[in-house]
């Protein structure tokens, strides 16, 4: 009797090792930091994904929102360059068009890094001042002289903030970039000299 019962409790307490060991296994500190690195690389093969995508947004942004800014530049030259001349009204209207579409790109906020985010938000605030701009354009081409040239003088100077945010959001995406392994990317929009804007450096694009 005395025998059953050791050998009962010796195969029980074997059960139990066995069971600890396998379960240390599965959620002890070496699991733990599996799951870890685990959830790590995930988290970076997102964030390569979402630097692509927002390298893509933004080379869109510029091809659609260039001819805009050279125009808004037309109408509210940078001081000492020219004289401002209030845009039409149907000339402001297709501005809006365009930048509001650009708004509406930069609306959703997709999971990211912090790197992703602070390149994905300085461009949404940067065309959120472009649409500020195009406001004080639009009260201008309907105002009487001289308020419709300190409007205009107004707007542009909104112009060039949002150039100055979409400058330092560029340079974010171009460090990211290269983080991700898709080398130098140059998405700075056309502000002229002394606007006060991050100037792109001169490495080849794709390269670092």
């Amino acid at each position: 009797m005395w025998g059953s019962a050791t050998a009962l409790v010796t195969t029980f307490a074997l059960g139990f090792a066995v069971a600890f060991v396998s379960g240390s296994w599965t959620t002890g500190p070496d699991a733990t930091e599996r799951r870890i690195a685990e959830l790590e690389q995930a988290e970076a093969q997102r964030d390569v994904e979402q630097v692509g995508t927002l390298i893509e947004l933004a080379k869109g942004g510029r091809e659609r929102l260039t001819p805009v800014l050279q125009a808004m530049a037309t109408a509210s030259p940078p001081p000492g360059t020219g004289s401002p001349a209030a845009p039409a009204v149907d000339v402001v209207r297709g501005w809006r068009d365009v930048v509001s579409a650009e708004v509406q790109r930069y609306a959703e906020t997709p999971s990211a890094g912090n790197g992703v985010n602070v390149a994905r938000t300085g461009m949404r605030t940067a065309v959120e001042q472009l649409a500020a701009a195009i406001d004080g354009f639009a009260a201008a081409a309907t105002a009487p002289a001289p308020l419709a040239g300190d409007l205009l003088t107004l707007a542009g100077a909104q112009r060039t903030l949002a150039l100055r945010t979409w400058s330092v959001a560029a340079l974010q995406l171009d460090v990211i970039s290269i983080d991700a392994g898709k080398g130098h990317v140059h998405v700075y929009l056309p502000s002229g000299p002394d606007s006060g804007t991050i100037p792109a450096d001169t490495a080849p694009e794709g390269s670092g």
